[in-house]
């Protein structure tokens, strides 16, 4: 779900070492073997035997001692479909190129209500201190103080590269203070929730829970759950040839993704209609953008430039821009819609042989 290709930033390598310790701690509730009755604080520590004994004591406070314990009573059976199915998601790449079908907790073998409720909060409170930015030496999952991660620096790190230092992927605007978005949300996909390939830098109108995106899955609910149908920032962003064109009048335009690929033109369209604002905010921003447009082309048109070589530069400054000024592609379909001739495009434009409508 994006309309801009990103890449990991450098620091996802703590991140996925995050992941790491949540592996390691599942693998080791899967034994078989294992005596539920021995797992306490004191067990964790000895599965993270590499951390500091007294991070992992606080760590384990909050109640995530009880959760870990509540993982433990589970049967073998659970605990080992849990271990495989965390596995087999944090495959991103691999699990989307298949088509997805990250599979809900429910649906694993022996799971319970009561099961599917304490891991998804185990892991969305491995999350939930990920996220802590206050200043505490244990937040972060550090192993010492040059490896730990926090949700402001792994942001930080995340848009200091183009597109996401200025754009966000989502909706090609301004992405000003950046959030980061679950792609496939956390308390429904709990398993993926500190997964570096599930978070995305976006602006704060796309991350919305009202007006943008929200807890909505970028997924084809089933089973199997694919994403066959979906953009995606990292394994499948908008092609270079996608655009934005408009319909409507200069003021109140209907603004559509389009491809000729009819299979990507499928992704766009769930796009735009998992973002519950984004047709709007592209109205807003083409009427502003047509303004701005007909009193420059106005004020510059004379005998030697003409309304569409003024128009056509324009466009090829907003197509230069892509990916690298916020709503060029909104930009740009307001210049192409005035060369394409579109109904009441031209009728603000009053330097002298303005061309007539076609």
């Amino acid at each position: 779900m994006a309309l801009h290709p990103v890449r990991l930033p450098r620091s996802a390598v703590h991140l996925f070492r995050v992941v790491a310790l949540q592996r390691r701690l599942l693998k080791a509730l899967a034994d078989p073997a294992l005596n539920p009755n021995t797992v306490n604080t004191a067990w964790v520590q000895s599965v993270w035997s590499r951390l500091d004994p007294e991070w992992v004591r606080k760590f384990c406070l909050g109640g995530q001692e009880g959760r870990i314990q509540s993982i433990a009573q589970a049967s073998p059976v659970a605990r080992q479909a849990l271990y495989e199915e965390f596995c087999r998601q944090h495959h991103v790449p691999a699990m989307l190129e298949a088509g997805g079908d990250f599979k809900d907790l429910g649906d694993l073998p022996d799971f319970t209500v009561e099961l599917k409720e304490a891991v998804t909060e185990f892991l969305g409170r491995c999350y939930k201190l990920f996220s802590d930015n206050a200043g505490r030496r244990w937040n972060g999952y550090e192993l010492n103080s040059s490896r730990s991660i926090t949700n402001r620096a792994y942001k930080d790190d995340f848009c200091s590269d183009y597109p996401t230092k200025v754009v966000c992927p989502y909706c090609d605007g301004e992405i000003g203070t950046p959030e980061l978005d679950h792609y496939l949300y956390k308390s429904g996909f709990p398993l993926l929730a500190c997964s570096p390939w599930n978070l995305i830098p976006v602006c704060g109108s796309c991350n919305d829970v009202v007006t943008g995106k929200g807890s909505r899955p970028a997924i084809t609910l089933g089973p199997p759950r694919s994403t066959d149908n979906w953009l995606h920032p990292f394994a499948r962003p908008a092609s270079d040839e996608v655009t934005i064109r408009l319909t409507g009048a200069p003021q109140n335009s209907i603004p559509q993704l389009h491809s000729l690929d009819a299979a990507e033109q499928i992704r766009l369209s769930n796009h735009t209609d998992l973002i519950r604002s984004l047709s709007r905010r592209w109205t807003r921003i083409a009427a502003a953008s047509f303004d701005v447009l007909v009193a420059e082309v106005n004020r510059n048109q004379t005998a030697a430039n003409s309304l569409d070589s003024l128009v056509r530069m324009k466009l090829e400054d907003h197509l230069g821009s892509r990916r690298k000024a916020g709503s060029s592609m909104v930009h740009a379909a307001v210049c192409q819609a005035v060369l394409d001739r579109r109904p009441q495009y031209l009728d603000e434009f009053t330097a002298p042989n303005a061309p007539a409508l076609a």
